[in-house]
Order: structure tokens, then sequence, then C-alpha cells
């Protein structure tokens, strides 16, 4: 697994355009740890391994170098049809973003990414 596994995680990573530090400042992992993972000199435990498929939403499969497919793993319900800003629990989220340490809102923002619509 060292080879693929570094390998995917080092390409995983750099698909989000962070850096080392940026990445294991946001998953509290030693920059060190993160250097040995993707040089293929540490294997990581399952628990890492989950961590780092779930940060990425991929499956372990993919994330291991088990297989060559990429099936997304949406690790986040459903939103309503109808979302709305005045709902008390999107206000509950939106405060709860706030009050958050800025690498927890980092996690969020990269979670949230892929159902983030840009306007212009």
């Amino acid at each position: 697994m060292s080879t693929d596994f570094a390998h995917r995680l080092k390409e995983l990573r750099l698909a989000k355009d962070l850096t080392q530090k940026e990445f294991s400042d946001l998953l509290k992992i030693s920059q060190s740890a993160i250097s040995m993972y993707e040089s293929g000199q540490r294997e990581p435990t399952l628990e890492v391994l989950d961590i780092f498929a779930k940060f990425f939403k991929v499956d372990m499969n993919y994330i291991t170098g088990k297989s060559k497919n990429n099936p997304a793993i949406d690790i986040i319900s459903p939103a309503p049809a109808d979302p709305d800003a005045d709902h008390e629990i999107d206000k509950k989220f939106i405060a709860a973003y706030h009050k958050a340490p800025e690498h927890i809102q980092k996690i969020v923002a990269v979670c949230l990414e892929p159902y983030i619509e840009e306007k212009y």
C-alpha cells in the first residue's frame, strides 16, 4: 500500500491546492507525519486512513491505491429543497461556524466547497 497510498495522498492534497503545512494544520496531524505518509516512510493507521478518506470524500480503496476509480463519497446529508437563512437550524450553523476556531472553519470550507455555487 505504501507507494500507491503515498502518491494518492499527495495527489489529493495538491488537487485541493494545500501545502503539507496547511493540510497538517487542518487535520491536526503533524507536518512530519504528512511528509512521511507522502514519501512512503510511514504507514497510516485505519483511523488516519478514515480521516483522509472523509476529508477528501473518497473511498478507502481509492486512497489506498486498491482502486483506480474515484467513487466520491457524499458524507453530507442532502440539503433541504428550499434552504432558507431564516430557519433556526441555519442560524445555529452559521453562528457555530463563526464561533469555531479558524482551523475548523477551514475544514468546513473545504468540505462544503463542492456545494458552493459561484455567481458571476
